[in-house]
């Protein structure tokens, strides 16, 4: 009621009064419903945007700073995984050259091992052959100490023509001895020269 009242007021007081703004064409009293208007409408507004609006802008900017966060801890945990990734990297390589440096050794060791037990078989196959040759030679030499006691035999026989003795095995004896010590002597000649 005192609203009408002030308002019934004031268009009077603008009937009679011939001031500025009545000469410039504002008029008081739309002037105070155009502001009670407006103050309608921004409670209005408020109540039924203007809150939802800023209710809608916070939860887009939770959002956003839940979104900035996870960014921020896969980072974290990318950093964290590339430095577990060249940590097992690097122990990687530490164990594969490990491990090649033990291979080299093994290598090294069974080269060793072969050569040696090849010099050993070389060694041993000389020694064999030494032993087969000597062996070989002194068969050698006893049959070409038969065959020249035969052969000194049947020139004696032929020469005297008969046998000397009727024993082969003395004669045969009296020949080995006869050339031992002609192979001695020579033995000691060679010696001296």
């Amino acid at each position: 009621m005192q609203l009408g009242f002030l308002v019934n007021s004031i268009l009077a007081a603008e009937a009679t009064d011939s001031s500025i703004p009545a000469q410039l064409g504002i008029s008081l009293g739309n002037l105070i419903f155009q502001a009670l208007g407006f103050a309608i409408l921004m409670f209005v507004l408020w109540r039924f945007a203007y809150k939802p609006l800023l209710r809608i802008l916070d939860e887009r900017r939770d959002r956003a700073q839940e979104i900035v966060e996870k960014s921020d801890q896969i980072k974290k945990d990318l950093s964290e995984t590339e430095a577990r990734t060249r940590g097992e990297l690097e122990k990687a390589r530490t164990e594969a050259q490990a491990i090649i440096a033990e291979a080299r050794a093994t290598r090294d060791r069974i080269v060793g091992d072969a050569r040696d037990a090849a010099a050993a078989a070389a060694a041993a196959e000389n020694e064999r052959a030494r032993a087969e040759l000597a062996r070989e030679r002194e068969q050698a030499v006893a049959q070409l100490r038969r065959e020249t006691a035969d052969l000194a035999i049947a020139a004696a026989t032929r020469v005297i023509g008969r046998e000397l003795s009727t024993n082969k095995d003395l004669q045969v004896q009296l020949i080995n001895d006869v050339l031992s010590q002609a192979n001695s002597n020579q033995a000691g000649d060679s010696r001296m020269s």
